[in-house]
């Protein structure tokens, strides 16, 4: 049976609580556990003095964390719980995230005084601590006010300060809903926050790329928006968005390989691009995910959509499907703007451009004035509402404009014959939208099948020219 003084130990010795402290709540409490407990949450705890970037909530003496692990502790439950309260310099307050690789918390670093967010390895495998050890490794790297920022990597220490096979980062806590749940939440953003945080991001992955490392993970659950609500009133300059997890970075000279030797999927389904899907991630491959990112913010939902999240559905979408626009799903959003993410989007990374070249076709689309955003209309466009045109890399001069139409009306019947013959429904052209001539013959070509009938008829063909 463990009693208050056990409990007045642990608490002691974790620094959660000083001496004079614990003497005073045990009096109040009048040697009940619970009581005691109380008396210690009622009142800010000891260590915390308010420092720059804190939210300015003082925090209650226990956290509902830490009373759970202590309460749990007194019922008898087994588990080491200096462990479960503390790791080296840090007060564990939170857990925010648990996987088979680790745990993640919001801590309180006691020197410097700040909180922070913990992520700890607790997979004891070669492979899993290289990734864990290259994650530190790109995040001492970078310094970018949209990427959060690294304090400290290392090795976690048991309570008689030996270390121990645990290891763990401590990195920038940003506080906040991510991306995906403001979004699914409360709806697609007004465009202009989606062209601030754009530019943002951009900015971050500028300098990710520069150093040598690709994130591979840009997704909107990785994306904490900062500020104000984006809602009508709000300037997008008075907004920010900042990236995070670097959990599945690699290098560009290298590639996700498995400790067999085998490659291996890394990255999220909905926004991993055709080149990810056979490990072979290029700088623009995170390109590609923020402009699905950006897709998600503006219209509420990826750029593919899979019944079921099938790998191998997803795969042919991002690899085969023509490619999404904007303003299909949403009419408030900006032509450009739409047709600057179907750029990123593209199929061939080479026709992603860069993240310093897309910055400068971003800061173009924002307000001179940076006015507030306007209320945001239903998302969901009207039957009437008329399709957008499909952009091109250039303006099209009106001579090729004309010559594709002509392209369309003599051949957009036998293509939409060959698209409904060999093409699964879901890598169709959508009806009632436009989609370039070179795009549907690309997407038919890539089924095999059609591809051996099309060098059929033109070796039938030459055979004619010839005989």
């Amino acid at each position: 049976m463990r009693t208050l003084s056990d409990l007045a130990n642990v608490l002691i010795g974790c620094r959660i609580v000083n001496r004079t402290r614990w003497e005073r709540a045990a009096r109040a409490g009048g040697g009940d556990p619970g009581a005691t407990l109380d008396a210690l949450t009622a009142h800010p705890p000891d260590w915390y003095t308010a420092t720059p970037g804190d939210t300015g909530e003082v925090p209650p003496g226990l956290s509902e964390y830490q009373r759970g692990v202590i309460d749990l502790w007194l019922e008898g439950d087994q588990t080491p719980i200096e462990r479960q309260l503390t790791v080296n310099q840090f007060l564990l307050l939170e857990k925010l995230g648990e996987g088979g690789q680790g745990e993640v918390y919001r801590g309180r670093q006691l020197n410097p005084p700040r909180f922070v967010a913990i992520k700890t390895l607790t997979r004891d495998t070669e492979t899993s601590r290289a990734r864990f050890e290259q994650e530190a490794r790109a995040m001492m790297k970078i310094q970018h006010p949209s990427v959060a920022r690294f304090y400290l990597y290392e090795r976690v220490r048991d309570e008689d300060n030996k270390p121990t096979n645990e290891y763990l980062i401590a990195m920038e806590l940003v506080d906040g809903n991510d991306l995906h749940r403001m979004v699914r939440w409360s709806g697609p953003i007004p465009w202009q926050f989606a062209v601030k945080w754009g530019i943002d991001l951009l900015g971050g992955l500028a300098v990710i790329h520069q150093n040598g490392f690709i994130h591979r993970d840009v997704k909107p659950a990785n994306v904490i928006p900062l500020g104000p609500p984006p809602e009508a009133g709000t300037r997008p300059n008075e907004t920010a968005a900042k990236l995070l997890d670097f959990g599945a970075v690699g290098t560009v000279e290298g590639a996700a390989v498995s400790r067999s030797g085998r490659r291996v999927f890394v990255g999220t389904r909905e926004y991993a691009p055709p080149e990810q899907w056979a490990e072979r991630v290029v700088p623009a491959s995170d390109l590609y995910a923020l402009g699905g990112t950006l897709f998600y913010a503006l219209t509420g939902r990826p750029p593919y959509e899979v019944e079921g999240r099938d790998a191998v559905a997803f795969m042919k979408a991002h690899s085969r499907a023509p490619i999404p626009l904007a303003t299909d799903f949403n009419s408030n959003v900006p032509e450009k703007l739409s047709w600057l993410l179907q750029r990123m989007l593209a199929k061939r990374a080479d026709d992603r451009g860069t993240a310093v070249e897309l910055i400068e076709e971003f800061r173009e689309l924002l307000p001179v004035n940076d006015a507030p955003a306007k209320p945001v209309k239903s998302a969901r466009k009207s039957k009437s509402a008329q399709p957008a045109p499909i952009p091109a890399r250039r303006p099209l001069a009106s001579s090729e404009t004309e010559a594709q139409g002509a392209l369309d009306r003599v051949f957009g019947p036998v293509l939409t014959i060959f698209e409904r013959v060999f093409l699964p429904s879901r890598l169709r052209p959508t009806p009632g939208t436009a989609h370039p001539f070179g795009e549907r013959i690309a997407s038919l070509i890539r089924q095999p099948i059609v591809l051996l009938v099309f060098v059929l008829i033109a070796a039938l063909f030459v055979f004619w020219i010839v005989w």
